[in-house]
């Protein structure tokens, strides 16, 4: 649900914010009092292309802001896939627009791209302008349309479409089969001697950490041992030895506490000085007792090295790597060596899957026929009610090659006038012809989404009575989501839970686009003006009150 709309220094509006309620919202005002300017804000919302000489005159940037409640998890999706958090079902989504020719755009104040933009726009807001590419007309939106008519369609899907992907690897499979001897020759000898090299290897898993850490120990042997020894010497085995003069120390220390002098924290002291140099010493000497010079261990350690460094090159980029590697192509060599066995077993397995496919896509497309006959007959009813009385809809079916939604390639079919050739939907109508059809599609679609529905003019070239029958069809619609048209006709405005006029005044020669959200005495007096024009009669303002009673009623 759109819930509040800010606009700044776009065309003729300095500053409008507007906030919204549920239901079925009107749009009206005098032709030129900024209706266009209204909607084109919106579209911008959408990812519409921007239009510098748009930007208020003397400005330097135009901004647009909305906010919008949602209950759509594709809208979670989205935010998710940016990592862009919405509280409370609550997304923001602006788009500025500078002088210099640079276009923003920011979703909940994290900066995205136009296109980014436009594909949460087309999340939150279903657009129906004159000029409008309409999702409806995409015959994949077509199709989904028939399958949410029929309830049980789902679990089918679900099956086509993993035996789909089944055939489809089954495919694969054949096709890295269906060698020539000489090629599957080639990978054969190709194979062999690579599992051979690995295997022959002998590679354990961290092993060349382990030499990292062992090749300095055994290239410093010589140092190592010259060093310890030195080490040993000084703290333990010289005539002058650091222990010795630590113990002598501490016999010195012990007897000035014997003369009375309290060194007893100096003889703490020393003892500690003593088992760590003595623990020293110790580490010291297991070093040593683990030190040798072993040219042979060292060049052979090079050697591993060097192996494993030519092995992760060729097979992968560490040792794990170079074993998953040697493993999947053991068994694509399996695979070669029992390639006939192999290739009449895919052979027959696929035949099998292609045809459980094959009887399945046909329930479907019984299942998908019999609901297009009901769902035809629902639209050409809503046209009826919507003035087009001569018109024909229907579902055209075609074939297509088996694949996860079926094999039906469904097309909705229009004619407006009795006796011509239906045509498809995309080619056939327009204008307010087509917006009619649409809102005819959606009160007879099962599909449920909270976007916001937008009709600009879906009155075009339409009459009064024609008018109250639209208008009552989108009350109807907007029971079940939030509804906004554009109008001319009085007849569709008198539905209107809520009723904006857009308006025009001039402060110190500049004009400014304005709006306001009427009352119930200025919706039946904003009525009565679309009906007489500026000067409201009495008579008009009679009329209004009829049709708005009229449409509560209905």
């Amino acid at each position: 649900m759109l819930l509040a709309l800010s606009i700044k220094n776009y065309a003729l509006i300095e500053y409008l914010t507007i906030d919204f309620t549920g239901g079925f919202t009107v749009i009206t005002g005098e032709t030129g009092s900024g209706k266009s300017i209204l909607i084109k804000s919106i579209e911008l919302l959408t990812g519409a292309r921007a239009d510098l000489s748009s930007i208020r005159s003397g400005c330097s940037a135009c901004d647009i802001t909305a906010s919008f409640e949602y209950s759509n998890s594709k809208v979670d999706d989205f935010l998710d896939n940016f990592s862009i958090s919405a509280g409370n079902n609550i997304v923001l989504i602006r788009r500025t627009i500078e002088n210099t020719g640079k276009s923003k755009a920011f979703i909940n104040d994290s900066h995205v791209s136009i296109l980014a933009l436009a594909t949460l726009g087309k999340l939150l807001i279903d657009f129906h302008g004159q000029d409008e590419k309409h999702s409806l007309l995409d015959l994949d939106a077509q199709l989904e349309i028939l399958d949410n008519e029929i309830e049980d369609i789902r679990p089918l899907l679900k099956e086509s479409a993993a035996l789909y992907a089944q055939i489809k690897n089954l495919r694969s499979k054949l096709e890295a089969l269906n060698l020539s001897d000489a090629e599957r020759g080639r990978k054969n000898d190709l194979y062999s001697f690579q599992v051979r090299e690995i295997e022959d290897a002998e590679l354990e898993t961290g092993e060349d950490k382990k030499l990292e850490l062992d090749i300095p120990k055994l290239k410093n042997a010589e140092k190592i041992s010259a060093l310890s020894q030195e080490i040993i010497s000084a703290l333990y085995s010289s005539e002058n030895s650091i222990l010795g003069n630590i113990l002598k120390t501490k016999k010195n220390i012990e007897a000035i506490n014997s003369y009375g002098a309290d060194a007893s924290g100096a003889v703490s002291l020393i003892e500690q000085a003593y088992y760590q140099t003595e623990e020293a010493y110790r580490e010291v000497d297991i070093i040593l007792s683990k030190t040798r010079l072993d040219p042979e261990k060292l060049n052979a350690s090079l050697e591993r090295v060097e192996l494993i460094k030519k092995l992760k090159k060729k097979y992968g980029s560490s040792i794990e790597s170079v074993i998953e590697y040697k493993n999947k192509i053991a068994g694509e060599l399996n695979s070669l060596n029992n390639c006939k066995d192999n290739f009449e077993k895919l052979k027959k397995e696929l035949k099998s899957e292609t045809k459980r496919l094959s009887e399945l896509c046909e329930t479907i497309s019984k299942k998908r026929q019999e609901a297009a006959q009901v769902f035809a007959k629902s639209v050409r009813e809503k046209l009826f009610d919507l003035e087009i009385k001569n018109a024909v809809f229907e579902v055209k079916f075609d074939r297509k090659e088996l694949s996860a939604d079926g094999y039906d390639l469904v097309e909705f079919m229009f004619c407006a006038n009795k006796g011509e050739k239906t045509i498809p939907l995309k080619n056939s109508a327009s204008g307010g012809e087509l917006s009619r059809t649409l809102l005819a599609l959606k009160l007879s679609s099962k599909i449920k989404t909270d976007r916001v529905v937008i009709f600009d003019e879906i009155d075009s070239g339409t009459g009064g009575k024609t008018g109250g029958n639209i208008g009552k069809k989108l009350s109807e619609l907007a029971r079940r989501k939030q509804v906004f048209s554009v109008t001319h006709l009085a007849q569709i405005a008198a539905f209107a839970g809520t009723h904006i006029k857009i308006y025009k005044e001039t402060e110190n020669s500049r004009t400014y686009t304005k709006a306001k959200v009427l009352t119930e005495t200025e919706h039946i007096e904003e009525i009565a003006r679309m009906i007489s024009g500026e000067k409201i009669t009495k008579a008009a303002l009679e009329h209004a009150k009829d049709l708005v009673a009229a449409s509560v009623k209905s």
